[in-house]
């Protein structure tokens, strides 16, 4: 990288933001353990869960369709370790998505067939490993969470198409989204289970509150549940429904859905909301652009303030095959204004069926995908606050132009993720520590875990961002530098407290999908 490119690079961006990304060193996370399955891209540790009693993490291996089991140890030695143990006793054609640990029961959600359809189930076992009960919910079961007191287990079943098999043995197929409900109170004697899908929702209706709908698609099978937290009464739910950027509200002592909200668009022409929007030209080219984002958030998490529940996402952002380069787009000429009609040739990914305004064919306004950011939001949906373009600022002046926007497949990679969706964050973890609340948010692609005081839901503060993976070792598409390249793509993040810790201090545990690396943090005050 030319040096004075990159001191361009960052004067472009930084500009004013020195004291925001210089915080006082209040809180951070430091490696005391760490496992290395040595894999590359192969969704080795994806979920993850604590149980506090036996002192063992279970993690979704998607590589091998199994939940491995860790042991936090060294308690009485004052050095961490983690060392992999045995799994859970999954059955062969089992595809485990996601897993929750409650007291001493383990809810895991398992996709069936794409060729069946996907029903799903979500698969109960006691910490001693033994298989409790199976129990059938919706299409592609992704996300399963319980609710706080342990009674209720709820499944985001997310319902994706299936394409259909290359020789026409098995035909395209479109499954419902729904969400499921089991009362698990007394599951050694049987469970209650219901299923909600959206069939009484209209499109149209829908399209008029914002929710992203695909031309000719019913709501019953074009909402995809994707994630879902659990407010902390235990009476409703918030389900992200990502591909169409908006979120169901359930009721879930009623087993219904509420309401469904779209989410609106962030203004990138906003100096505040400015991004990198070329992985051609200079890292680091941090400005406004004439984009409406689309937040689509990943991961979503809740607290609450005041009586209040708030809800935290992480806008990662997705697409359905219906992306293009904004200079293959057909803008209207008439619709642009002069620094839309400049920016003709950026690359950035844009979608190809938003935007049409005056449905004559063309796009009269660029829609892009995810806002790079963390949000917010009210229990009804309203936006509180959005951290803007800092997680692009803060990471260019932390990691510099070499890593900016980074892929998590190869390190030397820089700014290739800024026609996509920059650093992507996706999961969210919400603490309380010391009387206030903090949100940890993981960026899918350049890597590490952002930590902010979101004590204030309208002032959240940055205070701490920590990337564990080397940017300098050459990439080695073999694996045999992976644990020299350390950890890639974190993927899901649990919050371990002081009193449930082996070690009497609060943790972070952090599963990185592509280097398959498991990782404990200790939270630092």
């Amino acid at each position: 990288m030319n040096t004075k490119l990159k001191c361009v690079s960052l004067a472009v961006a930084l500009g004013a933001w020195t004291a925001l990304v210089s915080p006082a060193a209040a809180i951070e996370l430091k490696e005391i353990a760490r496992y290395d399955n040595n894999v590359f891209d192969e969704s080795a540790a994806e979920i993850i869960a604590y149980h506090a009693a036996s002192k063992s993490m279970y993690v979704v291996n998607a590589n091998d369709d199994s939940i491995d089991i860790y042991a936090v140890g060294g308690a009485n030695t004052g050095s961490a370790t983690l060392s992999k143990g045995g799994t859970l006793p999954l059955e062969e054609d089992e595809a485990p998505n996601s897993v929750a640990v409650h007291g001493d029961l383990i809810a895991v959600a398992v996709a069936g067939s794409k060729k069946k359809g996907r029903p799903g189930k979500v698969v109960f076992f006691g910490t001693d490993g033994k298989r409790i009960r199976d129990v059938a919910v919706g299409a592609l079961p992704d996300m399963v969470a319980f609710t706080p007191d342990g009674s209720k287990v709820l499944s985001a079943n997310e319902g994706e198409p299936y394409e259909g098999s290359e020789d026409g043995a098995h035909p395209p197929l479109d499954p419902e989204g729904s969400i499921s409900i089991i009362d698990v109170s007394d599951i050694s004697n049987g469970v209650s289970t219901e299923t909600i899908g959206f069939g009484k929702f209209d499109a149209d209706e829908l399209r008029a509150k914002g929710v992203r709908i695909f031309p000719d698609k019913a709501p019953v099978t074009d909402l995809e549940p994707e994630y879902l937290t659990i407010s902390a009464d235990g009476k409703k739910a918030w389900v992200v429904l990502q591909e169409a950027n908006a979120l169901a509200i359930l009721d879930i002592a009623e087993g219904k859905i509420d309401d469904i909200v779209g989410l609106g668009t962030k203004d990138h022409n906003v100096e505040r909301n400015g991004l990198d929007s070329n992985d051609k030209a200079s890292p680091g080219d941090i400005r406004p652009h004439p984009f409406l984002g689309l937040y689509m958030p990943d991961g979503i998490a809740s607290y609450e303030v005041g009586g209040k529940t708030y809800l935290v996402t992480g806008n990662e952002g997705d697409a359905r095959e219906e992306d293009t380069r904004l200079g293959k787009v057909n803008l209207d000429p008439s619709a642009m204004t002069a620094q839309q009609r400049a920016l003709a040739g950026d690359r950035i990914k844009t979608s190809g069926i938003d935007g049409d305004t005056d449905g004559d064919g063309d796009i009269d306004q660029v829609y892009t995908y995810g806002a790079r950011s963390f949000s917010i939001w009210s229990e009804s949906g309203e936006l509180v606050y959005d951290s803007g373009n800092e997680f692009e600022v803060i990471t260019l002046q932390q990691l510099g132009a070499k890593a900016f926007n980074s892929h998590n497949e190869e390190n030397d990679s820089a700014d290739s993720r800024s026609d996509d969706k920059g650093p992507e964050p996706e999961d969210v973890e919400i603490a309380e520590l010391n009387g206030k609340h903090y949100a940890f948010i993981g960026l899918e692609r350049v890597g590490g875990v952002m930590v902010y005081d979101v004590s204030d839901p309208q002032k959240p503060k940055f205070k701490h961002y920590y990337n564990g993976r080397d940017f300098n070792p050459e990439f080695d598409a073999t694996g045999e530098d992976l644990t020299k390249i350390r950890d890639l793509g974190p993927e899901g993040i649990t919050f371990v407290s002081a009193t449930e810790s082996p070690f009497g201090a609060p943790l972070l545990a952090v599963a990185y999908e592509v280097s398959g690396s498991v990782v404990l943090y200790e939270i630092k005050m």
